[in-house]
């Protein structure tokens, strides 16, 4: 037996409801701020149907221990770039440096995992090259979390959870979206300021392989095993960090990320990932 999480903004229960009776689980519950349905002990045969009607709804149906904790959770990493926050903050700096457009081309390239990230990262920093340093601030300023973002880590620290960005993005953007949420530090790339502009970043370059081994090193560092750990991402160069954690998501993701991981979300916020995990659902309402 496992429990089927439903989650998404278009999410009505009332579409479910005759489904879960007929199934007969331990019970239904909804998550009115979530909008999510969670189906306690229902048979894969029941969800198969479930997951059948939730398509073409913009619904998100995930299928979970029934008793998976936050208990056993002492991390939680996070890309930033279009996961975290709704922005990509490169093409946002681009667009105001006026070399948008390319700079969004690849971008796309390098989250679909067309050539390396490292490299490509290297060719969009050169396009800001000579930009005036405050497009940076007015990025960080225009940053706009993705839908349950708070949620999530508003849950995370309720339970002790330590909450990390791990990004191929830019400390000006990653520290102040970090302090917002109050999270707990980030792991990221640095963006060079010369006498006022903007140059390409010095150092090795946190890539995919390098945001894998800062969630080993977080874990180590935490005490924690890499089963303790989640991962959450949308492009290419997350795979390696979803695939070493102990619950990878990929969150909106492109096809990369989306095959890498066990758990996905095409719709709903990222307080879908709170709904996981059973002690979301203390305050919940009993349907069935």
């Amino acid at each position: 037996m496992q429990d089927l999480l439903l989650v998404g903004p278009a999410l009505q229960p009332s579409d479910f409801l005759d489904l879960c009776r007929a199934a007969k689980p331990e019970s239904v519950l909804f998550h009115p701020e979530t909008t999510a349905l969670r189906i306690k002990a229902i048979n894969a045969a029941a969800a198969d149907q479930l997951e059948a009607q939730a398509q073409g709804k913009a619904v998100d149906c995930l299928r979970l221990p029934a008793e998976l904790s936050i208990q056993n959770v002492r991390l939680i990493a996070l890309d930033m770039d279009s996961t975290l926050i709704a922005n990509e903050c490169i093409d946002d700096m681009a667009a105001i440096a006026g070399c948008g457009p390319e700079m969004a081309r690849l971008t796309r390239e390098a989250m679909e995992g067309l050539w390396p990230f490292s490299k490509n990262l290297v060719e969009r920093v050169r396009l800001l090259k000579g930009a005036d340093a405050g497009i940076a601030l007015q990025a960080s300023e225009n940053i706009c979390f993705s839908p349950g973002a708070q949620r999530l880590m508003r849950f995370m620290q309720a339970h002790r959870v330590d909450r990390w960005i791990i990004s191929g993005g830019f400390s000006q953007i990653a520290r102040p979206a970090a302090a917002k949420l109050g999270m707990t530090g980030v792991i990221c790339n640095e963006l060079v300021i010369e006498d006022g502009c903007l140059g390409p970043a010095g150092g090795r370059i946190l890539d995919a392989d390098g945001k894998r081994r800062a969630l080993e090193v977080l874990s180590s560092a935490a005490k924690a095993e890499l089963c303790e750990t989640i991962a959450v991402g949308d492009g290419a160069n997350d795979v390696q960090m979803i695939r070493a954690a102990g619950n990878g998501f990929a969150y909106h993701a492109k096809q990369a990320a989306a095959q890498a991981a066990r758990l996905r979300i095409n719709h709903a916020g990222l307080d879908a990932i709170a709904a996981c995990y059973s002690e979301y659902w203390t305050d919940a309402q009993v349907l069935i």
